[in-house]
């Protein structure tokens, strides 16, 4: 399992803060200063309104009514001020969250894409759960949770500050005798806060520090339950045919069951410290008042004073309370973090081991396809492929074959640079010459002229060469549709799927044209024809093809067999001139 420290854990906050020295950074600041401007506002007014009830309850102790109405102007004005600095406030705190998240986001993906670092994710055997996930709802949770925490942080320490002042000025000074000596206390009410909220925090967190690992753990195990929903969406065709209907109920409520103990173990966490923080907030309504009553009975406080020490008290025990009254939010924050570091932590790996992999040789001074001493690797070391050496040329074909599970599929993804378990040299040529046909096509979302584009954007490519293409290749009922925007791997066979990725090929116009079983949903005449088209509209090109039919034969120039001991036979098709060179150039193990 990949550990992480708080070594890591810093360099992942250093990555997600860079937003404010990345080239948007003035925007960064901008909003940051507007949303600290709006929230000391807010504190400001606040502390006006606070100040307000002296005048406000001494004008009612008085029945002065002129001063009634002057108050009530005063509290207008300041209520206007302060309800547009709350929606200025909202306003910049979503904005800024909305270019964070934006930012971050773009970070990790790009992390996550760079050198198939999704792909090679999977083959480590401790792999993270769920990256979709993170990258979707973690990040966005991240930062909502962080800039409310921040936000309400920088209000309670302006709160702090302000109030605490005020507080200390109201307090004046308390008189006690103390083994016959006599002390005077000033600022006891900041006093008195301080050690009542210091004390309830104390409680507050050693009762709740289980919930950090609950969160977590709740965390995963709802990404895992949306994860087995999707899937079985997904694969909604293959558990109707497989009639698998009941093992799915029991595998999602397996899921559910892990999410409801989970969740129990926070009820009872979470019913602790509502417990601690309703008895700690009951006992605060008084609190000020039982402090502050034996200067107000020695009339030593006017009434409207009464209720202003009672505000300014209320502000300072906020403040100092912040943590136990933001505590879930804490957990979820922590939770959070956590996977998006355990994340970050896998991704940066991946990248530096990607760096010690063996070097495949590719540039645009080569024009061929060379192995030598190639041993191919499963994840678990054993050898699929041993000491494969071997060389093709332009416009030389071969056709590898062998039974399942011989590593056919696996050379194909080591010449493509994915497959990282291999020992020996590789030369390719540049991939800009070269084009990889998986089993399985993959055709992005979106409308059906860019599923036969992709992964290139075309710009010179005519409706009346697709459409042509098209009818080549068997697909006619599909011409109406190539503005149509839908998931087109769900509405069309695997057999139409495989077809438009040999139309994408003859489209794209490899010189090295990698097939993997690419024909293998096709019957056997609509196969000829496919590979008919293919040498006809490529004659320059050389195929590289995996497959078991003895059709296949026909159109290639070499059989290259694998079997399960990772032994391997190159062998000739078809007579040639070149056949001496070739075995040469091929010596089989």
């Amino acid at each position: 399992m990949i550990k992480y420290t708080s070594k890591t854990n810093t360099k992942l906050m250093r990555v997600l803060l860079s937003y404010w020295l990345s080239a948007a950074g003035l925007q960064a600041w901008t909003l940051t200063f507007s949303l600290f401007f709006c929230t000391g506002l807010i504190v400001l007014l606040t502390m006006q309104l606070n100040n307000w009830q002296v005048g406000f309850y001494n004008h009612l102790q008085q029945h002065s009514f002129s001063g009634f109405n002057e108050s009530l102007t005063t509290f207008v004005m300041i209520s206007l001020v302060l309800v547009a600095a709350l929606g200025s406030q909202t306003h910049f705190k979503m904005l800024l969250q909305i270019r964070w998240r934006q930012w971050i986001t773009d970070k990790y993906i790009a992390l996550w894409l760079h050198n198939q670092t999704y792909f090679r994710m999977s083959l480590h055997p401790d792999t993270v759960d769920n990256p979709d996930q993170r990258i979707g709802e973690d990040i966005n949770l991240f930062v909502t949770h962080s800039l409310e925490l921040a936000t309400g942080l920088l209000r309670q320490i302006i709160s702090l500050t302000v109030f605490s002042v005020v507080l200390w000025q109201l307090s004046g000074e308390i008189k006690f005798t103390l083994f016959g000596r006599e002390f005077v206390l000033h600022g006891y009410l900041v006093i008195a806060a301080l050690i009542y909220s210091t004390f309830g925090t104390w409680i507050t967190m050693l009762a709740g520090h289980p919930l950090m690992t609950q969160s977590n753990v709740q965390q995963s195990n709802e990404a895992d339950f949306r994860y087995c929903l999707v899937r079985l969406k997904e694969y909604g065709e293959c558990v109707a045919l497989y009639k698998g209907d009941q093992q799915e109920r029991v595998n999602l409520l397996d899921h559910l069951a892990r999410i409801v103990t989970t969740y129990l173990s926070i009820i009872k966490t979470t019913r602790t410290i509502t417990w601690i923080s309703s008895i700690y907030s009951q006992l605060s309504i008084v609190f000020a008042f039982l402090i502050a009553s034996p200067r107000y009975f020695n009339a030593d406080l006017q009434l409207g004073q009464l209720f202003e020490i009672s505000g300014a008290y209320w502000h300072v025990h906020s403040a100092l309370s912040y943590i136990i009254d933001s505590f879930g939010r804490i957990a979820q924050w922590k939770a959070v973090t956590d996977r998006l570091n355990e994340f970050y932590t896998q991704l940066t790996t991946t990248n530096k081991a990607s760096k010690l992999l063996p070097a495949i040789s590719a540039a645009n001074n080569h024009n061929t396809v060379a192995m030598k001493n190639l041993t191919i690797l499963s994840p678990t070391g054993q050898v699929l492929i041993n000491n494969l050496t071997l060389e093709l040329r332009p416009r030389e074909s071969i056709l590898i074959t062998g039974p399942s599970g011989c590593g056919k599929t696996t050379l194909l993804k080591t010449l493509s640079g994915i497959w990282p378990f291999f020992d020996g040299k590789i030369t390719l040529p540049s991939e800009k010459k070269m084009l990889f046909l998986p089993q399985k096509p993959y055709l992005p979302i979106g409308s059906l002229r860019q599923a036969i584009l992709y992964p290139y954007r075309m710009a010179k490519t005519t409706n009346i060469t697709i459409k042509e293409l098209l009818t080549s290749c068997g697909l006619c009922s599909l011409l109406q549709h190539l503005d149509r925007e839908a998931d087109w791997s769900k509405l069309l066979s695997l057999g139409e799927l495989q077809r438009i990725s040999i139309a994408r090929a003859i489209l794209h116009q490899p010189e090295w044209l990698f097939l993997d079983e690419t024909t293998s949903c096709i019957d056997t005449r609509m196969e000829q024809v496919m590979y008919r088209i293919l040498k006809e509209k490529l004659p320059e090109a050389s195929f590289i093809s995996i497959g078991h039919r003895d059709t296949l034969r026909a159109y290639h120039q070499w059989i290259l067999h694998l079997d399960e001991t990772g032994l391997w036979h190159c062998s000739e098709q078809i007579a040639s001139s070149g056949n001496e060179t070739w075995s040469k150039r091929n010596a089989s193990s």
